[in-house]
């Protein structure tokens, strides 16, 4: 212990005290300047256990990850052993790389990702044995946006990964028939299906193998019209009908009792109407992220709850789990939103996108009436597609005089020139 003299003790050398004592006058500076260049030839990177840094080059990409063996003879033999991150989909190599890669690597295999290539995936990818253990898959058929029609079939040398996979993206691929009936995925906890072919059958089979599954993707998929999901670790799930013949059409949430986000995709594609979905919720307690839910959504039930669009058709409940809503109409209506949070009464953000000009919403204390507003947990509103009319004014003045809970309003406009004469007429009108 040193002895109390009541002076200070000294600071660490350190980059927050440089900038300290820069401004001290004289000597002070001087010692600043000095300790920090005494500093400038450490390698505190290299100090780092061998785990930490093979898990940092297994991060990079393979090109990058493979170029720090020549940085020291400290760092030679990193990434020869570290987990192997072969990423051929956003950072391509030389196909003459792939059999030197894989048989100097001498660590598990973590994640491989390929823009498919018959050649890779066939001939030598999947009979290496350096991807034994493999982690994460990303796979896929890189096929020229139009030209999708029925797309090539997933090979079948994949599902040899499937008691190691953590990450499955699939997309662009036709899953063979029954190809989920003898497939466990005991470790998965993410899988995303994207704008794939699997029927029915294959589908729930797939899912009921999956006994760790955390995060599910089923967007613009064919060949499945209707999905059942029951789940005990399900925590989010994201879903959209897509734009082939036998798309999604209809998911039943049975019973999810983990399940905290539920997101639908709304695909846009030119010449073709927004399609829409069914969704039915039966049990989901801890759903706290709901959306997006549009005023073409032709049934939505949560409970025994029905909407239809954002129309209240049946209350029947009261849902209080949900925090975070997205909301999505073509024509903005006070009244409408107003009805919608009585079933939601305890959320806390909203999401609103404003695609049209709607009705004026000039309101006055029968609004009130329509819901208990010193009742509302509203504390964060997010506005998309904002123009500044009198309409979307008195929409959102609303929630500012009235909702006595909320902190912040976030507006995004239709236009990226707004000039600050028009903000300041917006603060005033929405009296901020």
């Amino acid at each position: 212990m040193p002895a109390a003299t009541g002076r200070r003790p000294p600071r660490r050398h350190s980059r927050s005290a440089t900038v300290v004592d820069a401004g001290a006058k004289g000597k002070g500076i001087l010692r600043a300047e000095a300790r920090e260049e005494k500093g400038q030839g450490q390698d505190h990177i290299s100090d780092l256990p061998n785990d930490v840094l093979g898990d940092i080059v297994s991060r990079l990409p393979t090109k990058d990850g493979a170029r720090t063996q020549v940085l020291s003879s400290r760092w030679h033999h990193i990434w020869r052993s570290a987990p192997l991150n072969l990423d051929l989909r956003f950072h391509r190599i030389p196909l003459s790389w792939i059999p030197c890669v894989l048989s100097s690597h001498r660590g598990p295999a973590r994640c491989f990702s390929t823009p498919e290539c018959q050649w890779y995936c066939e001939e030598l990818s999947y009979s290496a044995a350096t991807l034994d253990g493999l982690q994460e898959f990303d796979f896929g058929y890189d096929i020229p946006y139009g030209e999708w029609g029925d797309p090539p079939p997933l090979p079948a040398s994949a599902l040899r990964f499937s008691c190691t996979l953590r990450v499955a993206r699939l997309w662009l691929c036709r899953f063979p028939d029954g190809i989920g009936i003898n497939v466990r995925l005991p470790v998965l906890e993410e899988l995303q299906l994207s704008h794939c072919s699997i029927s029915e059958s294959s589908l729930h089979a797939l899912l009921d193998g999956c006994h760790a599954l955390q995060k599910l993707w089923l967007t613009y998929n064919d060949g499945c019209s209707r999905v059942r999901i029951a789940s005990a670790t399900l925590r989010s799930i994201d879903v959209g009908r897509g734009l082939g013949e036998f798309n999604l059409q209809q998911v039943i949430i049975e019973d999810s009792p983990c399940l905290e986000r539920l997101h639908h995709d709304r695909p846009v594609a030119l010449g073709q109407p927004k399609k829409m979905m069914d969704i039915k919720v039966i049990s989901a307690p801890k759903l706290g992220i709901l959306g997006d839910i549009c005023d073409s959504f032709p049934r939505f039930e949560i409970g025994a709850t029905v909407f239809k669009g954002l129309h209240v058709s049946t209350k029947a409940m009261v849902v209080h789990s949900v925090k975070v809503l997205s909301l999505s109409n073509t024509r903005l209506s006070l009244t409408l939103v107003l009805n919608f949070m009585k079933c939601f009464p305890a959320f806390i953000w909203i999401f609103q996108t404003l695609l049209f000009i709607g009705k004026k919403n000039v309101w006055d204390d029968k609004y009130c009436n329509l819901i208990n507003t010193r009742d509302i947990c509203l504390k964060k509103l997010v506005l998309t597609n904002y123009s500044g009319n009198e309409s979307h004014v008195n929409f959102v003045k609303f929630f500012v005089l009235n909702v006595k809970a909320l902190e912040t309003i976030r507006l995004v406009c239709q236009f990226t020139d707004a000039r600050k004469d028009w903000i300041e007429r917006q603060r005033s009108l929405l009296q901020f």
